[in-house]
Formats: C-alpha cells, sequence, structure tokens
C-alpha cells in the first residue's frame, strides 16, 4: 500500500492510497495515515480511485481515523472508490460512519462544509 499526502487550498488534506487496503496495507499505513489525517484536525479527503481491496481491517483504520478527526472538529470524507471497493463500503454501511462520495469536488464540499 503506497500513501501521498497533499495538502490543498483551504487547509484540506488530501490522502491518496494505492493498492490493497488489508492486513499488511493497513499495518503499513496505518501509523502514518492516522497521524496525517487526525493530528492536524483540519479536513480530509480520502482518494480511494487506485484501491483494489478493502478488508476489514482496512474499513477499521479508516473509521479509527475518521473519528479520531472528529474528536478534534474535522470530518474526513472517502470518495473515488472503483466498483469492488465501494460494493465492501456499502455492504457494511460505511457511510452511516464516514460520508462516501463519487469524486473530489463532492469529498471537497462535504469535508468544509
Amino acid at each position: 500500500m503506497e500513501m501521498t499526502v497533499i495538502e490543498l487550498p483551504g487547509q484540506v488534506t488530501c490522502v491518496r492510497l494505492d493498492g490493497r487496503l488489508d492486513v499488511a496495507g493497513a499495518d503499513a499505513i496505518g501509523t502514518r495515515f492516522t497521524a496525517a489525517i487526525a493530528a492536524v484536525g483540519r479536513p480530509a479527503v480520502v482518494d480511494l480511485g487506485q484501491v483494489s481491496f478493502v478488508s476489514s481491517m482496512g474499513i477499521r483504520l479508516l473509521i479509527a481515523t475518521a473519528r479520531a478527526l472528529q474528536n478534534k472538529g474535522g470530518r474526513m470524507v472517502l470518495f473515488g472508490a472503483q466498483p469492488l471497493v465501494q460494493e465492501v463500503l456499502d455492504g457494511v454501511a460505511l457511510d452511516q460512519i464516514v460520508p462516501v462520495v463519487a469524486s473530489e469536488p463532492q469529498a471537497l464540499a462535504r469535508a468544509t462544509a
């Protein structure tokens, strides 16, 4: 799992993920992912466009990070999931905890609302 952090205009953190968000992938990025998003306490969007697989450990990482950010007054929004990943997210009703949208502009609008 590869992770790229970009600071977008308006003080929004964008994290782009690439690879499999399984046990190994979540272990590889877990600490850096949470630090990049939750430590700063500002809106964050997560690009799942290059994530080919997500497991329960990946979902756990997403939920834990979103909750940590929410505790600091920020919001994390996921976007761009491929169909198979979107099916998993829908199957666990992740959107009840973390907003999941189709595009980056939608994610930015939700994160900063």
